[in-house]
C-alpha cells in the first residue's frame, strides 16, 4: 500500500441494513447521527464562513471592468513565464491618450505622469457612481513550498507532500511558508525596483496597502516598501499595510495555505493594522477540502467589494492607487474577478491593472459553492518522487540558495 493520504477514507459505507438485533441497530443509528453532524460541522469554504461576514455586511458592492490596452499582461500577446516589470516600466504601454492635448508640457512628462492624468480625467468624467483605480498586484518572492513542490513534482506535491507540515528530516518546514534565501533577495530587488520607478519614473505611490495573512506575503510587503519609507522615497504618504484575511491564498488541505495566529502576526508587524474580526486561530482552512476556482473568484470580488468601499471614505479621492501583496492564486481570482484574462505572475514580481468600478447598491447576492475539492489521490509512490541529480530536498534546496549570492553581485 502506497504511504499517502486517502482524504476519502472518512466516508466508508458503514450502514448495515441487514442488522437486526435491536441493541446493535440503536448503535449504528447513533452512530450514523454522531458522523452526519460532524460533517456538518465541518469548516465551510471560506466565502461562506465569517470572514465574509464585514465585506458582505455592505450594503454597496460593485461590477468590476478591466480596462484593456493600458498594460502589456493584458494583451494576449504577453508571455506570463516571461513577463519582467523591470524592464517594462512595470508593464505601462508607452501610448498616446486623449487627455494629453490638456497637458501644457505634455511631450515632457513621463509615460507613467501623463497616465496618472488620463486616469484623473477619467474619473473627473465619470458618473458619481463610476470610479477608475489601479492595482498594484505584487507576488510574494520564493517561499520553501515553491522549492519543495518544483523538487517533488506537482503531482506528488498535490496528493502527499502539500498534506505535510514539512520535511522532518531536513528541517525544511512549509506550514504558513517563509521565504526561501532566494525569495528574500528577490523581494529585496523588487524594492530597489520600487525606488526607480518611484524616482524617475514617477510611478505613482500606492494611496493604501493591503496585504495577505501568510509569511511569506507580508516578509515580501515589509521588504518592498518599509525601507522606502525609511529612505523618503514614499514622500508623505506611511507604509502601514492592512492585513486582509479575504487576501490569503486558495484555502485549505495544504499547510503552506494556513496562516499562523493572529497574535503571531502581531508581533512579527506590530506597526500593521489588522482588520477587524481577524481571528485568533485559522478558522477558514480546512484540512479536507480545496477551495474551487469559482469560489475564490466570488472571494476576490467581495475583497474588492470591502477595500473600494473603505479606501474611498478613507481617502476622499474618487479614484486611488492600491497595493496588494498575495500570491499567484490570489493574483488570477482577482483577475477573473475584474475580467481580466488570468495572468501567472512569477514569483517576486508584479502586475499593474486599470479596473473600472460601478457602483451597485444592495449586498453582493450570496453564492455556496459546497465544501470544495479533496486531496487527488497519489498515481505514483510519492516517497520515490524527487528531482533526478538530488539526493534530497535539503540538497536542492542548498543548491537553490547558493545562488543568491551570484543573483546580489549580477543585481549590484
Amino acid at each position: 500500500m502506497l504511504p499517502f493520504y486517502d482524504l476519502g477514507h472518512q466516508r466508508r459505507h458503514w450502514l448495515q441494513t441487514t442488522t437486526v438485533v435491536p441493541i446493535l441497530l440503536f448503535v449504528t443509528v447513533l452512530i450514523a447521527f454522531v458522523i452526519t453532524m460532524s460533517e456538518g460541522m465541518a469548516r465551510t469554504p471560506i466565502v461562506d464562513g465569517a470572514a465574509n461576514e464585514t465585506s458582505h455586511s455592505l450594503n454597496t458592492h460593485f461590477d468590476f471592468t478591466a480596462a484593456a490596452s493600458y498594460f502589456l499582461p493584458s494583451l494576449r500577446s504577453t508571455e506570463p513565464s516571461t513577463f519582467d516589470p523591470t524592464t517594462t516600466n512595470f508593464g505601462l504601454i508607452s501610448q498616446a491618450y486623449d487627455s494629453d492635448a490638456s497637458l501644457p508640457d505634455a511631450s515632457q512628462l513621463t509615460d507613467w505622469q501623463r497616465f496618472a492624468h488620463h486616469v484623473s480625467t477619467l474619473n473627473a468624467h465619470a458618473p458619481d457612481h463610476q470610479s477608475y483605480h489601479v492595482l498594484y498586484l505584487a507576488r510574494h518572492g520564493q517561499g520553501y513550498h515553491n522549492l519543495a513542490e518544483r523538487y517533488y513534482g506537482t503531482g506528488a506535491w498535490d496528493c502527499y507532500y502539500s498534506l505535510l507540515e514539512g520535511d522532518m528530516e531536513s528541517k525544511i518546514m512549509w506550514a504558513d511558508a517563509h521565504l526561501s534565501k532566494l525569495g528574500l533577495e528577490q523581494a529585496r530587488l523588487q524594492s530597489q525596483f520600487w525606488e526607480s520607478q518611484l524616482k524617475h519614473a514617477n510611478m505613482p505611490v500606492p494611496a493604501k496597502w493591503y496585504v495577505s495573512p501568510m509569511e511569506r506575503a507580508s516578509r515580501t510587503a515589509e521588504i518592498t516598501f518599509q525601507p522606502l519609507q525609511d529612505n523618503g522615497t514614499l514622500g508623505p504618504a506611511h507604509f502601514v499595510p492592512t492585513v486582509k484575511e479575504l487576501l490569503r491564498e486558495t484555502n485549505g488541505i495544504h499547510t503552506c495555505d494556513r496562516r499562523s495566529k493572529r497574535s503571531v502576526i502581531a508581533a512579527n508587524y506590530p506597526k500593521w493594522k489588522i482588520e477587524e474580526g481577524f481571528a485568533e486561530e485559522d478558522e477558514l482552512w480546512d484540512p479536507i477540502y480545496r477551495e474551487t476556482n469559482e469560489a475564490h473568484t466570488y472571494r476576490a470580488a467581495l475583497l474588492l467589494d470591502d477595500i473600494l468601499s473603505s479606501v474611498q471614505t478613507d481617502t476622499g479621492a474618487k479614484g486611488n492607487y492600491l497595493s496588494l501583496t498575495a500570491h499567484g492564486g490570489m493574483i488570477n481570482a482577482i483577475l477573473r474577478a475584474i475580467g481580466h484574462r488570468e495572468f501567472q505572475v512569477n514569483v517576486g514580481s508584479a502586475i499593474a491593472v486599470l479596473v473600472k468600478v460601478e457602483q451597485k447598491d444592495g449586498k453582493r447576492p450570496n453564492r455556496h459553492f459546497g465544501k470544495g475539492e479533496t486531496a487527488p489521490k497519489c498515481l505514483e509512490d510519492p516517497l520515490k518522487a524527487g528531482l533526478p541529480g538530488y539526493k534530497n530536498l535539503k540538497e536542492y534546496v542548498d543548491g537553490v540558495e547558493g545562488q543568491v549570492n551570484v543573483l546580489r553581485a549580477t543585481a549590484n
